[in-house]
């Protein structure tokens, strides 16, 4: 898998929850969302953005496995 510059898997992730306005998405949906937009994507990559961003209070955890957007 290619390494993705810094912040580009961050971005799509945000751009996708955005589309959702404020419905959760799973971790495979926002995996899946991510990879069709950047191409082959490692889903740690993805779990990893989640919870940086949930700590940063970009991303809320609504569930196990759940996140959204936060407002």
């Amino acid at each position: 898998m290619p390494r993705r510059p810094s912040g580009e898997v961050r971005d799509a992730i945000t751009r996708y929850l955005k589309a959702r306005r404020g419905a959760p998405a799973t971790i495979a949906d926002i995996i899946a969302a991510v990879s069709t937009e950047l191409g082959s994507v490692a889903p740690s990559s993805v779990r990893s953005y989640l919870q940086l961003g949930e700590r940063g209070n970009r991303f809320e955890r609504t569930g196990k496995g759940e996140y959204r957007l936060r407002a």
